[in-house]
């Protein structure tokens, strides 16, 4: 049987390293961030990502009988009320996972056709709900430029329902070095925005897209042109559409290849 050692302290490296990485500054210091609540640690175990430890508050035990976890993660138990302590959630379940962010190669976007360029969007319950619906949608990479909200904040974390595992994520710094790519690689930049003249349903999409979305009461940020321009029609009276929503609405039409 598993023998596990209990953190009695809050100066443990763990629950400091816990406390730290509720901060965005640190979360990009370390290339870490914090998995919180049993169906998330089990969402990380079954993607297989690199978990460096995970810790269980004393009175929640019975929480590692629900869970597989492998001899070389390491488990730590936290004596009660200490755990608490480095976590911003108000009610936490008593198990959080440190885990290690993905990195992908840049050389596989080369090989893919479907696209997501996030532009600027600011609320992390939308940024994660577009994480979600870009992978169901079977979009194969999602590019975050400057000015979207951090992907790692607790809340997004959420939002993303396990996506955060599974869709690979590029943080984007040169957007004209992107276009750049883009264009190289034979692929057409889809901006949703107000001002076209066409609606998503009058079109069809190139085999490879990257759709760009953004904030929808500022609009475009950094790709305010592409190759194409896209808009969601809207009822008399209507002033604009959650972002979240209009992203999957034009996911799935890209999917099928338009009208």
């Amino acid at each position: 049987m598993r023998k596990y050692e209990l953190i009695q302290s809050e100066q443990n490296q763990w629950l400091k390293k816990c406390k730290a990485l509720q901060q965005k500054k640190y979360r990009q210091e370390y290339k870490e961030f914090i998995a919180e609540g049993l169906r998330f640690v089990e969402e990380a175990l079954n993607s297989h990502a690199e978990i460096k430890m995970i810790l269980v508050a004393e009175q929640q035990t019975q929480l590692l009988e629900k869970l597989f976890i492998p001899q070389d993660i390491p488990v730590m138990l936290v004596q009660k009320g200490l755990l608490e302590k480095c976590l911003n959630t108000v009610n936490p379940q008593g198990i959080v996972a440190i885990i290690g962010q993905p990195e992908w190669s840049w050389d596989e976007l080369a090989k893919m056709k479907r696209f997501l360029i996030v532009d600027g969007v600011q609320d992390p319950g939308n940024l994660g709900t577009i994480l979600r619906t870009a992978l169901a949608a079977g979009t194969e990479a999602v590019l975050c430029l400057k000015g979207t909200v951090d992907v790692y904040n607790d809340k997004t974390l959420r939002s993303t329902m396990g996506a955060i595992f599974r869709e690979p994520i590029y943080f984007i710094e040169d957007v004209d070095s992107l276009l750049q790519d883009l264009q190289q690689w034979g692929v057409a930049v889809l901006v949703s925005d107000i001002r076209a003249e066409k609606n998503y349903m009058e079109m069809t999409f190139p085999e490879k897209t990257a759709l760009v979305v953004s904030n929808e009461a500022n609009g475009p940020q950094l790709i305010k042109n592409g190759d194409l321009l896209v808009k969601i029609p809207l009822a008399e009276g209507a002033e604009s559409l959650n972002v979240a929503v209009a992203t999957g609405i034009l996911l799935y039409a890209i999917q099928t290849g338009g009208k």
